[in-house]
C-alpha cells in the first residue's frame, strides 16, 4: 500500500510515460474541443486515479494533531482517592499520542493539483476533471451532503456558493463538533461512502445480539468498532469519515443519531432492531441504557489500564532487584500492592456490578420482545378468530351434515339401482354360456392342429428334388471358376470349386 501521493503516482505506468504525462497534465479544457475521444479517455483516467489516491487516504487534508484522550473520574468517597485519581492519570498519559486519520471517503479540492504534481509536472486540467465528476454525481461537497436528507441536500446546493451558510447548515446537523472539520472544499465520493456503509452494517448485525445495549454506540465506540469495514486496515476512523458512514446510513434508515448532553459533545448513535427493519427514534430508555453502557466501557478502560499498570510496576521492580536497587523496588512493590488492593479492586468490583445491572437490562428487554411476540400473536389469533366468526362456524357445518346426508341418501338410491340391474341379468342361462365357450375353445384347438400338420408336409424332403437341386449348385460352382489365357484355372478358383464339390459330394 502507497504510504504518500507521490510513491502512489510513481506506480502508474501511464505518468512514468513522459508523452503520456504531458497529455494528461495539459490543458484538458482544449482537449475536449479538439480531441473529444482523448478527452473521454483522460476523464477516465483521472477518475479512476482520484477515486484510487482517495480511497488510499492520500488525497486528505485533515491535520494530523495529537487526539485528545478520554478524560475520566472516579467518584469514590475511600481516603485514597487523590493516590487512586493520581494512578489512573498516569495509567492514561502514559499511552503514546493518536493522531487524526486520514479520510478515505474525501478529498479536498484545494491545492489538488499542486499535490498531484510528478517530476516536475502539475496538471492544469485537473479542477475541470473535478468539476465534471460533481457535474455526473460521482462526488459531492461535503456540506451538502452532511445537511440531511435528499430533499435538503439539493436544497443546500442553492447557497452552498456561500462558505457561511454550508457551514452553519452541518453545525445543525452534527453539533458543535463539525467544527472541527472544514467542509467548504471537501468533496465526498459516493459511491466509496455507500460500499464502507453497507460493510459497517454487516459487520454491526453480525455482533449485535441485544437490541438494546448492542445498538447504542457513542462516536468514540463507532469510530473505533467499524474501522477494520471502512479502512480494511487496524486503526481508527476519522471523525470526518465516521459522519460521511453515519449519514449514509441515517438515509437508508438503518440508524439515527441525537445529541445527549448539554455542552453537544457526545452523540448518542443507535441503529435499527435489525437489518430489515427501520430504525426507531431514540427513546428515554434508549438513553438510560446508553448512559449504562458507556460508564461499563470506561470502566472496563480503566481495569484494562490499571492491569497494565500492575504488570509495569512489577516489571520495574524485578528490574531494581537486579541491579541491587533495594529501595526502588520497595517503592515499586509498595506502589503495585495499593493498585491492585485498593484502585484495582474497587475498579473491578464497580465493573462486575454495573456488568449485573447491563445483563438485566438486557434481560428485561429480551422479556420486551417476547410480550410483543404474544401481542403479535394474540392479535394474529384475534383476526383468525373474527374471520372464522364471521364464516358462521354453527351453520357452517349444520350445512355440513345436512349435505353429508343427502350424500348417503344418493349413495342408497345407487345401490338399490345396482341390484335391480343384478337382478334383471339373472334371466341368462349359464349352461348355455358355457356350452358356447367349449364350442370356441374347440374351434380353435382344431385351427392350431390344422397348422401345425402344414408345417410338418413343408419340412419333409423329396429324393428327386433333392438330387436336382446339388446338381443345380454343382453347375453354379464351376461357372464361378476363372480361367487363365491358357484354360488353365487359377489355383484360389480351382481350390474353391474344389471344396465346394466335395461339400456336394
Amino acid at each position: 500500500m502507497p504510504t504518500s501521493i507521490q510513491s502512489f503516482l510513481s506506480r502508474i505506468p501511464e505518468l512514468r510515460d513522459a508523452d503520456q504525462r504531458a497529455f494528461l497534465y495539459s490543458d484538458l479544457d482544449q482537449q475536449r474541443i479538439d480531441n473529444p475521444e482523448g478527452y473521454q479517455e483522460a476523464l477516465k483516467f483521472w477518475t479512476q486515479l482520484l477515486l484510487s489516491a482517495c480511497q488510499h487516504g492520500l488525497l486528505s487534508a485533515a491535520p494530523r494533531t495529537p487526539q485528545p484522550r478520554l478524560n475520566t473520574t472516579l467518584a469514590s468517597s475511600d481516603e485514597d482517592d487523590e493516590a487512586e485519581d493520581d494512578v489512573l492519570d498516569r495509567t492514561q498519559s502514559d499511552d503514546s499520542e493518536h493522531t487524526e486519520a486520514a479520510s478515505v471517503l474525501c478529498f479536498e479540492r484545494a491545492g489538488l493539483a499542486a499535490r498531484l504534481a510528478f517530476r516536475g509536472d502539475t496538471p492544469t486540467g485537473v479542477d475541470g476533471i473535478v468539476d465534471e465528476m460533481e457535474r455526473s454525481g460521482i462526488v459531492v461537497e461535503a456540506c451538502d451532503y452532511l445537511a440531511g436528507s435528499t430533499v435538503r441536500r439539493w436544497a443546500g446546493r442553492f447557497v452552498r456558493h456561500v462558505p457561511v451558510v454550508g457551514r452553519q447548515m452541518a453545525v445543525l446537523a452534527w453539533g458543535a463538533q463539525t467544527s472541527q472539520i472544514t467542509l467548504d472544499s471537501s468533496l465526498v465520493v459516493r459511491s466509496l461512502v455507500e460500499a464502507a456503509a453497507s460493510r459497517v452494517a454487516d459487520a454491526h448485525y453480525a455482533r449485535a445480539a441485544c437490541a438494546l445495549t448492542d445498538n447504542l454506540l457513542s462516536m468514540d465506540v463507532f469510530r473505533e468498532q467499524y474501522a477494520q469495514p471502512v479502512l480494511t486496515t487496524n486503526g481508527k476512523l476519522s471523525l470526518e469519515d465516521a459522519r460521511l458512514v453515519l449519514r449514509c446510513l441515517e438515509d437508508q434508515r438503518q440508524a439515527t443519531s441525537t445529541i445527549i448532553d448539554a455542552a453537544d459533545t457526545q452523540v448518542l448513535i443507535k441503529f435499527a432492531a435489525r437489518r430489515a427493519q427501520r430504525v426507531q427514534p431514540v427513546t428515554e430508555a434508549d438513553r438510560g441504557a446508553f448512559h449504562v453502557v458507556s460508564t461499563r466501557d470506561t470502566i472496563a478502560r480503566q481495569v484494562t489500564a490499571l492491569e497494565s499498570r500492575v504488570l509495569e510496576l512489577d516489571l520495574k521492580a524485578r528490574n531494581a532487584v537486579v541491579r541491587k536497587l533495594r529501595t526502588q523496588a520497595l517503592g515499586y512493590l509498595r506502589l503495585k500492592r495499593h493498585v491492585e488492593s485498593d484502585v484495582l479492586a474497587r475498579r473491578q468490583q464497580a465493573l462486575d456490578n454495573i456488568e449485573r445491572i447491563v445483563l438485566k437490562l438486557q434481560q428485561a428487554a429480551s422479556d420486551v420482545q417476547l410480550l410483543q411476540a404474544f401481542k403479535s400473536g394474540t392479535c394474529a389469533l384475534k383476526g383468525l378468530n373474527q374471520e372464522a366468526e364471521d364464516m358462521h362456524a354453527e351453520r357452517v357445518f349444520d350445512d355440513w351434515a345436512d349435505q353429508a346426508l343427502r350424500a348417503d341418501e344418493i349413495q342408497a338410491v345407487m345401490d338399490d339401482g345396482a341390484a335391480v340391474v343384478a337382478d334383471g341379468m339373472q334371466d341368462v342361462d349359464d349352461d348355455a354360456l358355457e356350452a358356447e365357450l367349449e364350442a370356441l375353445l374347440a374351434a380353435d384347438e382344431q385351427k392350431e392342429a390344422a397348422a401345425s400338420d402344414k408345417q410338418k408336409e413343408s419340412n419333409v424332403v423329396v429324393p428327386g428334388k433333392q438330387e436336382t437341386a446339388d446338381e443345380d449348385m454343382l453347375a453354379n460352382a464351376f461357372n464361378k471358376v476363372t480361367l487363365s489365357p491358357d484354360h488353365t484355372p487359377s489355383e484360389p478358383n480351382a481350390a474353391e470349386a474344389k471344396e465346394r464339390i466335395a461339400m456336394l459330394e
